[in-house]
């Protein structure tokens, strides 16, 4: 189904009855009939616990900020299909890239490859009238006590640091000597598990000394596209998915990543920016490509098409975060130079993955993992302006598929119900049923039913566009109906529901 134009609140509906979209066309898999069923799934942002695997993934990209040292990496493979996912793999060694922000990384110290993710995000003041960047933070100077000295003294231990850390804050703060101690000792009394936020919070912010510099852009998606963007899309589908350069067009990047039929109506001073930054995300967006799913360079034109094209789009009055609703692009740049964009859209309930892809040089990151985990945090922070945004959608996940399995891991995860559309954890129980057989009604109760279910009686409020007006199919049928059309009206009301089958128009060329 192709979208010329969607509200947001439309398309939350139809992803919550199991569409997707890339770009402008939208989706439904044919759960009971396909090889290979996708179930939508979701994580509860607020509810979120970060497992041993994520907090080393964070602290990896700390270090690396802090010190401009590689740590030992997991390899991304999991996240190879169709710009869903995280995953892990081997160790990788040790290593010191350059320390001068000014200079690019040596590719020759550097693993290749990568992987496809869903996005980015997590900062303070919302405020998209212009790009909004904010430095990837962290509290103190802690580049030169992690460092071991000139007589040979090993670093200081984490705790050390964490306590000197926020013996500084509390500096800062104005607070006296007496109650510094008092504060700090009531805090060891405490056992708090720190926070994904905690975590991200440790990175160098701005003003202190740290070998590189991580900065987030947001810019609207709909707006165009940036050469920057696609080149680093072209580098990532190359190197990471290994698509021939031929392919990799950015006429295809723009339909895949760029259009989208969510409007953003209260933005528009962010074009400039997304369009300055066009040849750079394009070059990134095909050496991914190329180098992780083997596509041929292609042109800038299907990148725009894929990436940055969108139909969606907020009514006026409309609750919105002060970012407004929309399709985004989150653009990662470390120091000078961009190396990840995440494609997301900001949805009512929801912020939902649409793609993710990073340059390949910076696997041992794990910037796809990195990348979700900071989308979850943005979640939770978009959840303190308007509380119905709770959820972090991820997609589809194949229970079949071995690199799905990652998307699990993001708990607590939900998946829905491709008969009554109702939402159950992803537990061992769904687990079961699912090893069993690879299509399953995941509602126990057998008398439920789809509440947003048509009924035959419901076809006649289809809404028409025909020409320059529209109408109820009930007086469309009169005048111009036949048989084969109503057998195509019974099928879209079907998929879409009673609710958006009568609020959205269908147009009948």
């Amino acid at each position: 189904m192709w979208a010329h134009s969607l509200t947001v609140q439309d398309y939350q509906d139809l992803i919550d009855r199991g569409w997707r979209r890339s770009g402008s066309y939208c989706y439904k898999p044919e759960m009971d009939t396909t090889c290979c069923p996708s179930y939508t799934i979701k994580c509860d942002a607020m509810g979120f616990r970060l497992n041993k695997s994520h907090k080393k993934i964070i602290k990896r990209v700390n270090k690396f900020l802090r010190d401009g040292l590689k740590g030992e990496g997991d390899d991304e493979t999991g996240r190879l299909n169709g710009g869903e996912g995280g995953g892990s793999g081997g160790d990788l060694e040790m290593g010191e890239v350059a320390r001068n922000p000014r200079k690019e990384l040596a590719v020759g110290k550097l693993n290749l490859v990568g992987k496809v993710v869903e996005g980015d995000l997590a900062r303070e003041g919302l405020d998209v009238k212009e790009p909004v960047v904010k430095a990837v933070g962290s509290d103190s100077n802690l580049s030169a006590k992690s460092q071991p000295t000139s007589q040979g003294s090993p670093p200081k231990k984490a705790k050390l640091l964490r306590i000197e850390r926020k013996r500084e804050r509390l500096i800062q703060k104005g607070l006296s000597a007496e109650e510094i101690a008092s504060s700090m000792k009531a805090a060891k009394g405490k056992n708090v598990e720190k926070s994904l936020e905690d975590f991200l919070d440790e990175a160098p912010k701005e003003g202190e000394e740290a070998a590189h510099r991580l900065k987030v852009k947001l810019v609207p998606s709909s707006e165009g596209a940036s050469s920057v963007e696609y080149n680093l899309y072209r580098a990532y589908q190359t190197a990471v998915h290994q698509d021939p350069p031929d392919k990799l067009k950015m006429d295809r990047y723009k339909r895949f990543l760029v259009m989208s039929p969510l409007k953003l109506v209260t933005i528009a001073t962010a074009s400039d920016e997304f369009r300055r930054t066009l040849d750079r995300s394009f070059a990134l967006y095909s050496k991914y490509q190329t180098a992780v799913h083997n596509d041929p360079p292609g042109a800038i034109g299907e990148y725009q098409d894929f990436l940055v094209k969108s139909p969606l789009k907020m009514l006026p009055g409309q609750s919105a975060p002060s970012c407004g609703l929309g399709s985004y692009h989150q653009q990662y740049w470390l120091d000078d130079r961009l190396i990840a964009v995440g494609v997301i859209d900001l949805l009512p309930s929801c912020v939902s993955s649409v793609y993710f892809f990073y340059d390949p040089e910076f696997r041992f990151l794990s910037l796809g993992t990195y990348g979700s985990l900071r989308e979850l945090a943005f979640t939770r922070k978009l959840q303190q302006q308007l509380a119905s945004i709770s959820s972090y959608y991820m997609g589809f996940y194949i229970h079949s598929c071995p690199k799905m399995r990652y998307k699990s891991n993001l708990s607590p995860s939900f998946l829905l119900c491709p008969e009554v559309y109702s939402w159950h954890p992803l537990d061992q129980r769904v687990i079961g049923l699912l090893d069993r057989s690879k299509y399953c009604r995941l509602n126990e109760d057998p008398a439920a039913e789809d509440a947003n279910r048509t009924r035959p009686i419901d076809v006649r409020n289809v809404l028409i566009l025909h020409g320059s007006s529209y109408q109820r199919y009930s007086s469309y049928l009169k005048e111009i109906g036949s048989p084969e059309l109503e057998e195509n009206v019974i099928t879209y009301a079907k998929l879409v529901g009673k609710v958006c089958s009568g609020r959205m128009l269908l147009y009948e060329g």
